[in-house]
């Protein structure tokens, strides 16, 4: 409403100089509305991580909580994918998520206080590849998910998988005095 009034005071003035000044004006204006609306961008990205803070050393990768929220638009007169069969695999997906998440903050932990208990990694319950390599039965006549939004969300694990694995992987080698800090 403010741009539009200063753009419609610019056109109407024809004064001397009065017309170059609140093209200016609406040219600032432009400019704060644009840092502000990508400032706010940056708050809500980061509101989304676990506890509205951000995870360590600005992980921003999937959380279970991610998987656990995400919803498939539903097929009905075209190919989906079994939701049975997704559902079942997302669960394993967020297990694996979780136990990620745990063992990195008690790594974390452990490179606070070297004296802590010792962390123990679990033989991981799903890996990237077997994302990469998982196929669902399609539907023809009953109700699937969506199968671009499905695979879409799946390279999204994938990332999340191995940015997971590769933060606790640098964290393992830190206390182990492989990595300067």
């Amino acid at each position: 409403m403010f741009l539009a009034n200063i753009a419609a005071m610019a056109q109407e003035s024809t004064d001397d100089g009065g017309s170059v000044i609140l093209w200016w004006a609406l040219g600032i204006a432009l400019l704060i509305y644009f840092v502000f609306s990508v400032v706010k961008k940056s708050k809500t990205a980061a509101d989304k991580q676990p506890g509205g803070q951000k995870a360590a050393q600005g992980n921003s990768a999937m959380t279970a909580e991610d998987v656990v929220a995400q919803r498939f638009q539903p097929t009905k007169f075209r190919e989906g994918y079994d939701q049975d069969e997704v559902d079942r695999f997302l669960d394993t997906i967020v297990g694996e998520l979780r136990r990620l998440q745990e063992e990195n903050e008690l790594l974390q932990r452990h490179i606070i206080n070297p004296l802590s208990q010792p962390v123990f990694t679990a033989n991981p319950g799903m890996s990237a590849d077997q994302v990469i390599n998982q196929k669902f039965s399609p539907t023809k006549f009953r109700e699937g998910y969506d199968q671009d939004e499905v695979d879409d969300f799946l390279q999204k694990i994938i990332a999340g998988l191995r940015q997971w694995a590769a933060e606790n992987e640098q964290l393992r080698a830190r206390i182990s005095g492989n990595v300067i800090p």
